[in-house]
């Protein structure tokens, strides 16, 4: 079964910060960091760009402390823009939707309410919407996201999938726990959220068609969900991916989300994938930032603004460090009614 992605609605942190100032108010508050390798090969990579927070980077004092009360609030705010957008934007009104997909990570406290049940109240979503909450994802939360999604598309109605990613703000000079890892991720990372939706019919033309699924799972790893210095050619979920094994036809383009642009330049280095590929991929992640579990579809949206070429085959996909990933064989097409007939490898997952 194929199913239609519509272009992605994206809502932006509201304060867009030159990476080099923020690069320099690490160096005054973490002088003690800012010579260390890790942070001079983040600088010199971000310099002259720019990023979308959540919280503003306040010149000459420390910035405000992000408490558990913050955060709640804050992916609102983006979860429900990106969700109007994405509704607007596919011409659908939101009491036709039929199901919701909302990738929530990390898992909301005790005490705070699942984004899904809000989001259906402030949207105006009908109050039978079906509802599946995701967590614990890490970076492949979006792609596993869309493959729900399509699952959910067998009632003939469309199903919305939203994704966000917030960060705290730049660390506290006399905090103990910062590292030169969590320096050098502050220069890489944005605030924002995206939402698409998925459907049967075709919601606009050019766009995205699924035409297979897939997902892994290693059930012994250890790893850190949340590290984004791995070697993302040596994940095990990428050398079990049966479409880019031998003999396979590589995608034409590949929205990849490894964790982090570290990951994702070592991926283009080693991997036998076509030159340019990955070149959505590495524009986005470095003049966007890393959105986390949202930054796979804000991919799209850039694929949206340069297109390729009708029918391209392509590839989604989502590593988490270790122990994750989830795929999706994807189409450009330019018709509503486009239909190939392809060797099914579809909904596997290995564990």
């Amino acid at each position: 079964m194929q199913s239609y992605v519509s272009p992605p609605g994206i809502a932006h942190g509201p304060y867009d910060i030159a990476t080099d100032d923020m690069a320099a108010a690490l160096r005054r508050r973490h002088p003690e960091l800012a010579e260390h390798p890790d942070v001079l090969a983040a600088a010199r990579a971000v310099t002259g760009g720019r990023r979308r927070r959540v919280h503003p980077c306040h010149e000459g004092r420390e910035p405000t402390p992000y408490t558990s009360e913050d955060r709640p609030g804050d992916l609102r705010t983006l979860t429900q823009q990106a969700c109007r957008h994405a509704l607007q934007r596919a011409g659908v009104a939101a009491q036709d939707v039929g199901g919701l997909v909302v990738v929530q990570d990390p898992p909301p406290a005790e005490d705070d309410p699942f984004l899904d049940s809000d989001l259906v109240l402030t949207l105006g979503l009908p109050p039978t919407t079906a509802r599946v909450p995701l967590t614990g994802l890490s970076t492949t939360g979006a792609v596993h996201a869309l493959i729900v999604a399509q699952d959910m598309t067998r009632a003939d109605r469309p199903v919305l999938v939203v994704a966000a990613g917030i960060h705290p703000p730049l660390p506290a000079a006399d905090s103990r726990s910062t590292t030169p890892t969590a320096l050098a991720r502050q220069l890489m990372v944005s605030d924002g959220a995206a939402a698409v939706l998925v459907s049967n019919d075709a919601l606009a033309t050019p766009g995205l068609v699924i035409d297979e699924t897939w997902q892994y799972a290693r059930c012994d790893n250890h790893a850190s969900p949340h590290s984004g210095d791995y070697q993302a050619e040596d994940h095990p979920g990428l050398a079990a991916l049966p479409w880019l094994r031998p003999g396979q036809e590589l995608p034409d383009f590949a929205l990849v989300h490894p964790g982090g642009p570290t990951p994702l330049h070592s991926l283009a280095a080693t991997h036998p994938l076509p030159q340019n590929a990955l070149e959505t991929s590495l524009t986005s992640i470095a003049d966007d930032g890393d959105l986390g579990a949202a930054s796979v579809l804000r991919m799209l949206a850039r694929l949206h603004q340069q297109p390729p070429a009708a029918e391209s085959h392509g590839l989604l996909l989502g590593l988490a460090p270790g122990h994750l990933a989830a795929a999706c064989r994807v189409r450009w097409t330019t018709s509503a009614t486009s239909q190939q007939k392809r060797p099914k490898l579809a909904h596997k997952a290995g564990c």
